[in-house]
């Protein structure tokens, strides 16, 4: 359920600090995403970051994932971090992003929901797909992601005529 109802575009003047050309003062429009746009965009990518909350900490790590109905696959290093949120069946978020540099045009997004590490072999042939990015035996599994909340943002840079 995405928690920004679509409105009209909402445009924010945002200084981003380039460090080869200093501040930037172009607007941007940040424009929410869908919950379809959002999944759509994710399946157009295959690296993500797995976010878990411990404490207050933050802790993020590789994941590269597969786009299917209602969920979401993900390869993944099992932390510590991972195996306590999994094990004490709190929330785990997917963090995705895309940005063209050029024109700092892009989308982010997050995908929050209950989760669970996946057991045996890949049962799907995109289960497959997303296994083929790590090697075996480096301590990876497969997480089943449910998205409950997804939260994101189209953003570009608006022209001088905008």
């Amino acid at each position: 359920m995405l928690r920004h109802p679509r409105t009209a575009d909402q445009r924010f003047d945002l200084g981003v600090l380039r460090a080869d050309h200093g501040p930037d003062e172009t607007p941007l429009r940040l424009t929410p995403l869908l919950r379809i746009e959002a999944l759509y965009l994710l399946s157009q990518t295959s690296l993500g970051l797995v976010v878990c909350t411990t404490m207050g900490a933050q802790t993020r790590t590789l994941g590269f994932h597969a786009v299917l109905p209602g969920e979401l696959i993900i390869l993944t290093p099992v932390t510590p971090e991972l195996e306590a949120t999994l094990r004490d069946g709190r929330l785990l978020s997917y963090r995705a992003e895309s940005v063209d540099e050029p024109t700092r045009s892009g989308w982010h997004a997050t995908f929050t929901g209950p989760a669970r590490i996946i057991a045996g072999p890949p049962p799907r042939r995109q289960h497959r797909t997303a296994a083929s990015h790590f090697e075996a035996g480096l301590g990876t599994r497969m997480v089943r992601l449910r998205p409950q909340s997804i939260e994101g943002h189209r953003f570009q840079r608006l022209n001088a005529a905008s």
